[in-house]
């Protein structure tokens, strides 16, 4: 009876420890967490799409059950997962419809540069574009199917030459076309055929309209593959969080992409003022969904004519509870909106309502002051611009303003490692700082995300170089080896020696 007991004991004592025991354990990292209370730690554990602890590995390794996946980081650094607070996201999928080969040297540059596109479209998605030039098929090749179609063997291929009247398709756009070895020519085009009489993939003419026809009409208006594409490519760039200001109004396709399991980003998408003001709908704050409403974006070019009509679309919108935003490039336009957000304090009293100036360009000292009173984030792209080499950026910290950071991507690098490296005489951490937990705040989930905390979304990135170590020890730019969404690895570089660990945690989308 006494030796049941033990067994009974024993037996729950097991099932306690796999229940309590860590989903996900990261080890031998080098964290900064940008959480002021625990700078730095060595190890995390993650339960779900929570982090349950973060400390040392000593103390993080009693949460390894047997059903946990470990990860040695080898001393690399982990950081919060980016968020980039000012981006157009579906113009950033849609920079991969066309592909520019115009300036490519070599037929191995062009099976690169389609192999790179292949990495973020969606399987079946075309590959459009081309103007690769005759010359670069060198050795006496000719441009042949056979060159790219390992590179692309679940896309089809439609890439021009510099002179449009000559094309080259691959194996599964001729698969889709029916163009075979018995395929005639259609009068005015050729079907360029090898010794075997095998379609090569070059066509000419009329015959490239076996294919072009076949090229869906809305391949730049495909906002699911376009939403896919994006997310996918944030991934690999270790952003796991997009403030979307392009006021498109397409939470819908988000949620659509989400529900396949197929949304590697969160996304807080803004609309546009205006459409506030004629909707008044009511903003979808997420419900646990990776996408979410509550911003609207408007602008400001130093106009005082039409400063009393955003005024009064401001004041709709904040009176509704909505987050607004400000495109601001310029001293008066700066005056201007600081001036607008004071009015509205005034007029519909004091509340937690984080006004935001987009670019926050050249702002003087009066308007930095009232900035800082009034709460007013500045939501600024270091790389865009120059000015955080002249110091503005340290202005605006001394000044008590927020900051948040971004690309404005594709306007420009969509790469968080260009705009920290840009903040000119901020350091490294108040970049990383404003890229993860500055931004956080500027949507109002830094008591959610932002920081490696017990408790946060386990959202992060492990990254190749150190770049908080001296320069010698590092690379120019870091690049992303790890990026987890949620819980979840979204995205594994081919060159992480853990992979194979890795892998077995991987689920659904982030293995494809």
């Amino acid at each position: 009876m006494r030796l049941r007991s033990v067994f009974i004991i024993a037996l729950l004592a097991a099932t306690a420890f796999a229940q309590s025991a860590a989903d996900l354990v990261i080890v031998n990292a080098d964290i900064r967490t940008m959480d002021r209370s625990l700078p730095r730690a060595e190890a995390l554990a993650v339960t779900g799409n929570k982090i349950a602890a973060v400390g040392s590995n000593a103390a993080i390794r009693k949460l390894i059950g047997p059903k946990t996946n470990v990860v040695d980081a080898s001393g690399r650094l982990l950081l919060p997962g980016f968020n980039d607070a000012h981006v157009h996201f579906m113009a950033i999928g849609n920079k991969f419809s066309s592909i520019d080969l115009s300036g490519f040297g070599s037929t191995a540059d062009i099976v690169r540069e389609l192999e790179y596109y292949v990495r973020f479209l969606p399987k079946r998605r075309w590959i459009l574009g081309g103007r690769w030039r005759f010359e670069l098929w060198q050795n006496g090749e000719r441009p042949d199917r056979k060159l790219i179609d390992a590179a692309t063997p679940n896309n089809p291929v439609l890439i021009y030459n510099s002179e449009p009247s000559t094309a080259l398709v691959n194996s599964v756009a001729l698969g889709l076309a029916g163009i075979t070895k018995l395929t005639k020519d259609p009068q005015g085009g050729e079907i360029v055929r090898g010794p075997d009489d095998e379609p090569t993939g070059l066509l000419k003419g009329k015959a490239i309209d076996l294919v072009s026809r076949l090229v869906p009409e809305n391949h730049t208006r495909n906002w699911k593959e376009i939403a896919e594409t994006a997310t996918n490519y944030a991934a690999s760039l270790g952003v796991t969080s997009v403030q979307d200001v392009h006021s498109d109004d397409l939470l819908a396709v988000y949620r659509d992409l989400e529900s396949q399991g197929k949304l590697k980003t969160r996304v807080y998408d803004c609309v546009s003022l205006s459409d506030w003001a004629k909707t008044r709908r009511a903003f979808d704050i997420g419900n646990g969904s990776l996408a979410r409403q509550g911003c609207v974006k408007s602008f400001t070019e130093g106009d005082d004519e039409w400063t009393p009509t955003l005024k009064a679309d401001v004041l709709a919108a904040d009176k509704a509870g909505v987050q607004v935003a400000v495109h601001a490039i310029g001293t008066r336009p700066n005056e201007i909106i600081a001036g607008v957000y004071d009015d509205i304090v005034r007029t519909n009293g004091p509340r937690d309502r984080r006004f935001r100036a987009e670019h926050a360009e050249r702002p003087n000292d009066e308007t930095l002051r009232k900035y800082a009173e009034l709460g007013v984030i500045a939501s600024v792209q270091p790389y865009l611009f120059t000015s955080g080499l002249s110091g503005a950026y340290r202005r605006m910290s001394d000044a008590n303003v927020r900051l948040a950071f971004g690309s404005d991507a594709p306007m420009t690098e969509f790469d968080p490692m260009f705009a920290i490296f840009a903040s000119g005489t901020l350091s490294l951490e108040e970049g990383v700082r404003a890229y993860t937990l500055g931004s956080a705040y500027a949507e109002f989930q830094e008591t959610v995300k932002g920081t490696i905390s017990k408790g946060k979304l386990a959202d992060f990135v492990i990254l190749s170089d150190n770049f908080f170590e001296p320069a010698p020890k590092r690379a120019a730019r870091p690049f992303v080896l790890l990026t987890v969404v949620d819980g979840e690895v979204v995205y594994e570089h081919s060159s992480f020696k853990h992979v194979d660990v890795v892998r077995r945690f991987v689920y659904g989308f982030a293995a494809r």
